[in-house]
């Protein structure tokens, strides 16, 4: 079958790296197979194959280092899209593979977001060989997992979990098989929610708004009076077309009464104004203005509205448009607090300002669905002033929502979660029609954009709606849009425009950046850096040669995955330091350290400051130069010293294979010998 795994990209873009220090033993160019690819042979009989490529930067024979950018992302060969065909071989395979092919799926776990996945939850067993394990979570590997009622090949094949889905695991195991816990999201199925119950009326203290939402996204009750809303949420319109204004967007999971029949591909219905996610539309929203002729009649009360005055601190005006505070307003006849109370108004209420405010007060126009109670008969109301043609200043900015937006499932390692909001990553997520890493993608949210979380995460995803205005469509397709005319008549089907331009895509600056901690500058290190290290568990640790084994052990001992930066130290202060005399003075101590950190990623550093009269400049340098020349007289001897120390260890390996070992089992140097012999690759 397929021998490696696919990752996908931009053709001629997007840079292709060496997974590790090696050496290239094939590059070769052909119309089928893997097109272009390259051959990397690295230590232990391990080799790793990049396929598919579009360019190729290095040549047969040639050493490469972890990270260095050997070729570009292509679509040559058999290939059905730009993407990297990566492989993974080692000296011996894996039972049920073929040859000696490994799976690497394991290896870029913490690249493909190894994370807690969210229910409702199916449960099940599968095998222990086709999932990859860590702690109580567990990935399904290539190729993926069959999900079975019992544990065993032979138990009912309830559910297929694709390759990278997410389980966790119950604890439970019988010979190969182990239970585990899959989201209904993952497996691509839904939880048997059985009858839908019936959904109360909205607290009397809600208020509400009205307008049309898209059908397919509300679910009737029983009653067929209310309903509930999809995990996608809906838009919110003034009208039942999907060109109309939209008022807001109802988050998903809300109940919302449905006020009559459906009208072509929408139900009109009254949601909550607090189920509502970030801004809404409030000229859609509030009552219309009305003009002054009509207010001086206005008797307080009408048969959609009421007119009164309304306590300023606790309204949020915006314009001639403002939003009561969460607790209601008393609405008053007369701009004082012992005017007599026409009603009170519910919270959240959308208002309009009616006309000049007066002392404390600010006369508004509510509609009569807002009101929480209203007195009968009402009051005579204390008529405002009328607010002028034209505003001295201009109004306040007020939040709007999107014109339109698309719903779909967001990756949720990829984003930055912000209360009801989430912000896309750096390099942007592609938004998907179903919550599975394997889902239909319909478009890309770069990076920084901002999206409405409208519903509960499933499985590793969360859904989202997107401003239609930053969304772009999927990489390789060209956007398509519905003429105003289709949307208006209720049409479905997108109209395609034609393909524009290919666009010069920049290509993301990658990388990885760790956290790096450098070891106090005095001999000993103390107890209260020891518990900062543990603390920040860093990912780079600097050492000075002349800090004591014990320390450079201890550390070692308290961070096992860490690489290391092994400063050869000299105090250099008015003293002119030949090259032989830096290494002579340094090699010993640099050579200590070194031999506590046998088998650890570590670099020597030769000087950091060569502009400071502390570090040399004025005394073994004076320009920079004499340091350049300083410096590559040093890294030749310290390389010098490296060729010699590997020839002896060499050697010495060449005669420790022809002793009998078991002899000398109580020789104190035994640990040793033997060390040496494990790691005889980092002399």
């Amino acid at each position: 079958g397929h021998t490696g795994i696919d990752l996908g990209g931009l053709e001629g873009v997007t840079d292709i790296y060496a997974v590790a220090d090696g050496r290239v033993t094939a590059t070769r160019q052909q119309a089928d197979g893997f097109g272009n690819h390259v051959y990397v042979q690295h230590a232990n009989g391990f080799t790793t194959i990049y396929g598919h490529l579009f360019s190729i930067f290095v040549k047969q024979g040639e050493t490469v280092a972890a990270g260095r950018v050997i070729g570009k992302m292509g679509n040559s060969g058999f290939s059905t899209g730009p993407h990297l065909h990566f492989e993974l071989r080692g000296p011996t395979g894996i039972a049920g593979w073929p040859r000696n092919i490994i799976d690497p799926t394991p290896f870029l776990l913490p690249h493909l977001g190894f994370s807690r996945p969210s229910g409702p939850f199916k449960t099940g067993w599968v095998v222990g060989w086709g999932i990859t394990i860590q702690g109580d979570l567990a990935q399904a590997n290539a190729g993926g997992v069959s999900l079975r009622s019992g544990p065993g090949p032979n138990f009912a094949r309830e559910s297929i979990v694709p390759e990278g889905g997410m389980m966790i695991l119950t604890g439970g195991q019988q010979g190969e098989y182990v239970a585990v816990q899959v989201p209904f999201a993952t497996v691509g199925e839904k939880e048997a929610l059985g009858t839908p119950k019936p959904s109360p009326e909205f607290p009397p203290m809600v208020s509400t708004i009205d307008g049309f939402g898209f059908a397919d996204y509300i679910t009737p009750d029983n009653s067929g009076v209310r309903g509930r809303v999809g995990e996608y949420g809906i838009n919110l319109r003034a009208a039942p077309r999907r060109d109309a204004d939209n008022i807001g967007i109802v988050r998903g999971g809300s109940s919302v009464t449905i006020l009559g029949g459906r009208t072509g591909e929408y139900f009109p219905v009254r949601a909550a104004r607090s189920d509502f996610l970030g801004d809404i539309n409030l000229d859609a929203a509030n009552p219309e203005a009305p003009t002054p002729g009509v207010l001086s009649g206005h008797g307080a009360v009408t048969r959609t509205t009421c007119l009164g005055w309304g306590w300023t601190a606790y309204l949020d005006i915006r314009g001639e448009n403002a939003i009561v505070g969460q607790f209601g307003i008393n609405l008053r006849a007369a701009p004082t607090e012992f005017g007599a109370q026409i009603g009170v108004v519910k919270g959240l209420s959308a208002v309009t300002v009616a006309g000049l405010p007066r002392g404390e007060y600010t006369p508004v126009l509510v509609k009569k669905e807002d009101m929480l109670t209203i007195v009968e008969p009402p009051p005579s109301i204390e008529h405002p002033e009328p607010l002028p043609p034209a505003a001295e200043e201009p109004a306040p900015e007020v939040g709007k929502p999107p014109a339109d937006s698309t719903p779909g499932w967001a990756f949720a390692t990829a984003v930055e979660l912000r209360g009801d909001r989430a912000i896309a990553g750096q390099f942007g997520i592609n938004l998907r029609r179903e919550p599975r890493r394997d889902g239909e993608n319909i478009g890309f949210v770069p990076g920084g954009g901002e999206l409405w979380i409208t519903g509960p995460p499933q499985g590793e995803y969360l859904a989202v709606r997107v401003d239609d205005a930053i969304l772009l469509p999927p990489f390789g397709s060209p956007p398509a849009v519905t003429p105003p005319a289709a949307a208006a008549s209720g049409a479905t089907t997108p109209t395609p425009t034609p393909a524009p331009p290919p666009a010069v895509v920049e290509a993301p600056i990658l990388g990885q950046a760790r956290l790096g901690l450098h070891a106090s500058a005095t001999p000993d290190i103390q107890e209260a850096e020891f518990a900062e290290f543990r603390a920040l568990r860093p990912g780079i640790i600097k050492v000075l040669s002349f800090h004591s084994a014990e320390a450079i052990r201890r550390l070692a001992a308290d961070h096992p995955r860490a690489s290391w930066v092994v400063r050869a130290f000299l105090s250099m202060h008015n003293r002119v330091i030949s090259p032989d005399q830096f290494l002579n003075d340094t090699i010993g101590d640099v050579r200590r350290a070194l031999g506590e950190l046998t088998g650890k990623d570590v670099v020597i550093e030769l000087h950091n400051e060569p502009n400071l009269t502390l570090e040399g400049l004025g005394s073994s340098w004076g320009n920079a130069a004499e340091f350049n020349d300083w410096w590559l007289q040093v890294l030749r001897r310290y390389r010098r010293e490296r060729s010699i120390s590997e020839t002896r260890a060499q050697a010495a390996l060449d005669h420790l294979a022809e002793l009998d070992l078991e002899r000398y089992p109580h020789d104190s140097l035994l640990p040793r010998i033997w060390q040496l012999r494990k790691n005889h690759t980092a002399y």
